[in-house]
């Protein structure tokens, strides 16, 4: 412009050549037009044209916000659209001084015939770089710089009269933040990184937190994302985590600092705050912030304000550091069990539940409306819960037929003791039968010796309709049937499947059915059930235990209300970490197991009112206790009747 108004005043001299005047005219306006290309002058109607030089990368979270509403704010003030130039310095990380005479070279060559209206420099990062090119390109084209940290070094090189949008990070705010939200924290742990800007910003932090003398203050900025997030997993809620920014960790990875606070803020056992909104996307649970969308508008109003054409002087003069503000994360806070009623009254509150009134006016203004749907309402209910009940009963008969199938898959596993039981009295009766066969042709057959020798096939067939009678009760299908029962009888007809087996492993069966009270109300095959898969589990255990300690023991005891079962074995034992998982459905510790057989036995016995735990025995092996409900009787019960399993008795 004053390249301009100097032109013209020499052809309006009284030195100017002699020539014509029309002449002189057109000599002039042509000289005004070239100097005003030359200076990136805009003509009305054409677009400015804008040069953004970032310092940092463009993909930086808080750069992308920055850009993006610097951008929106241009494109909305421009009489006649913007044509926008970007370029990357990236100083972030790299050091300029080492290629920066290049760089230099390499965009005066890219912009020599291209009329700049005006230069933007992103960060203070990128101040010498964009005041080199200043030099060199554009010497005559005005300069802004945006995203300025207040407090950074490099803004002592700036001239007075370029303009400048600055934030200031609000340390101090962060920190009342902190002592306001959780006022009865003792631990302060700062976490940062190993990059000189990380290890600069936390130790302002610990310097700010320090005086106020109110936590144990630790700071965490050597180390790796994994050591970080194993830390942070073991702190509680009376720490508070202040994170400043992690660019690189102790492994020398760079980072870029809102998505390392993603990676390790889930881990936290502590609420994080942190000084920058792109924080908050990230895990911060609250902090006084730089708004980098906002910071974009203050430097596009700096723009705009140059390119309508007030000096750059004046610019300046009016420039203020751009206020931080109070952001918390509802949903944050609430995991940590922290109250936002403790936030101060100015503090935006993300992802607050809405209220019935500010989200659901219209429906609370239609009421009445609904009312009137309530017999829909209703009737949908009623469908829902037959639905659910049908759901139900279809869960239950699955689990009746699962139940059903692991009865049939120990009763493959007792085949051969089985055969074995039910060989020795069909091999009795062929003995038998063959006397009697002798007997007849030798003619000394009495008919007192064929009657003994009847009694005999009599009573071995009897003994093996016992035991195919026991297996067909187990593997018959059937509902359900509860009914007041003694559960030592019960007991003792699965004992008699579970005791051949037994000896076939060689192991030590005991039974001690000492309960005085055994009346209960339930289903005996259930119940058979649950003695047999804990019995076929003991005696699984016991496989590599030592011939001579292998043992099972079959108890019951009672109490005033309950009458208890218990299986011990002197088998492996099961790892204490597992005791709470190995009633989990499809939890096994056997190498061909299905993790199916303790599930069931806990749902009959839960069906019955009752309780199963495992126990690890100090001695070695396995506690299985099955504690169930006596059934209630205003008469005394009888003592029971021993049998061939009588109480005490080791089978």
């Amino acid at each position: 412009m004053r390249a301009n108004m100097r032109a013209s005043a020499r052809c309006a001299s009284p030195d100017c050549p002699p020539l014509n005047l029309l002449l002189r005219l057109l000599w002039c306006v042509l000289m005004g037009l070239a100097t005003a290309t030359a200076h990136g002058q805009t003509s009305p109607g054409e677009p400015w044209r804008i040069v953004i030089l970032m310092a940092s990368d463009p993909a930086l979270p808080a750069m992308q916000q920055h850009d993006r509403a610097l951008r929106a704010a241009l494109r909305a003030a421009a009489p006649a659209g913007v044509a926008f130039f970007t370029d990357t310095i990236d100083t972030y990380r790299f050091n300029y001084q080492t290629f920066g005479s290049e760089f230099v070279a390499l965009q005066r060559k890219k912009y020599a015939n291209q009329p700049v209206d005006l230069i933007i420099g992103v960060s203070d990062l990128g101040i010498d770089a964009v005041l080199d090119m200043r030099a060199a390109i554009w010497p005559e084209t005005p300069v802004i710089f945006g995203a300025l940290d207040a407090s950074a070094p490099g803004l002592k090189r700036l001239p007075d009269d370029m303009p400048a949008a600055k934030w200031a990070l609000d340390i101090e705010g962060t920190l009342a933040l902190i002592e306001a939200i959780q006022p009865d924290a003792q631990r302060l742990v700062v976490v940062g990184g190993s990059a000189a800007f990380d290890r600069s910003l936390t130790q302002r932090v610990v310097q700010g937190a320090a005086a106020r003398g109110k936590w144990q203050i630790d700071a965490w900025q050597d180390l790796a994302i994994g050591q970080l997030r194993e830390r942070l997993a073991g702190l509680d809620r009376t720490t508070a985590v202040y994170y400043t920014a992690l660019s690189r960790d102790g492994q020398g990875r760079g980072f870029f600092p809102a998505e390392a606070l993603a990676q390790f803020s889930v881990s936290s056992g502590a609420p994080i705050y942190g000084m920058y909104g792109t924080f908050m996307d990230s895990g911060a649970a609250a902090g006084q912030v730089i708004d980098f969308n906002a910071a974009g508008r203050q430097t596009a109003a700096l723009a705009i304000s140059l390119l309508q054409g007030q000096p750059p002087a004046t610019v300046s003069s009016q420039t203020a550091i751009a206020p931080t503000r109070c952001v918390a994360d509802f949903q944050r806070l609430s995991e940590f069990g922290l109250s936002a009623e403790r936030l101060p009254g100015q503090c935006e509150v993300l992802r607050k539940p809405a209220t019935l009134w500010s989200e659901y006016s219209q429906f609370v203004i239609a009421a009445g409306a609904v009312v009137m749907l309530q017999a829909l309402t209703i009737t949908g209910l009623i469908l829902q819960r037959k639905r659910r009940l049908q759901a139900q009963a279809d869960a239950e008969q699955r689990r009746l037929e699962l139940a059903r199938a692991m009865r049939f898959a120990a009763m493959g596993e007792l085949t051969a003791s089985i055969a074995h039981e039910i060989n020795q009295p069909l091999g009795a009766i062929l003995s038998n039968a063959d006397a009697a066969e002798l007997m007849l042709r030798s003619g000394r057959a009495s008919p007192e010796a064929l009657r003994d020798i009847l009694a005999d096939i009599r009573r071995d067939d009897l003994r093996a309709h016992e035991v195919i009678r026991r297996l067909r009760g187990l593997l018959e299908k059937r509902e359900i049937e509860h009914s007041p029962l003694g559960l030592h009888a019960a007991l003792r007809e699965a004992l008699s499947l579970i005791e051949p087996e037994a000896r076939a492993r060689g192991i030590s069966l005991e039974v001690h059915l000492d309960a005085a009270d055994d009346q209960l109300v339930g289903d005996a095959i259930q119940l058979q059930q649950v003695l047999l898969n804990l019995a076929m589990n003991a005696m699984d255990a016991m496989d590599h235990t030592p011939a001579s300690q292998r043992r099972l023991r079959v108890m019951t005891t009672e109490t005033a209300q309950h009458i208890e079962l218990s299986v011990i074995d002197s088998g492996a034992g099961i790892q204490p970490a597992d005791l709470d998982r190995v009633f989990d459905s499809f939890f096994t510790t056997k190498p061909d197991g299905m993790g199916l057989g303790l599930p069931i036995v806990r749902a009959i016995v839960e069906a019955h009112q009752g309780r199963i735990t495992a126990h690890v025995r100090s001695e070695g092996g396995t506690l299985m206790q099955v504690q169930l409900p006596k059934r209630r009787r205003a008469q005394p019960v009888a003592p029971p009747i021993p049998t061939e399993l009588s109480a005490g008795s080791s089978a």
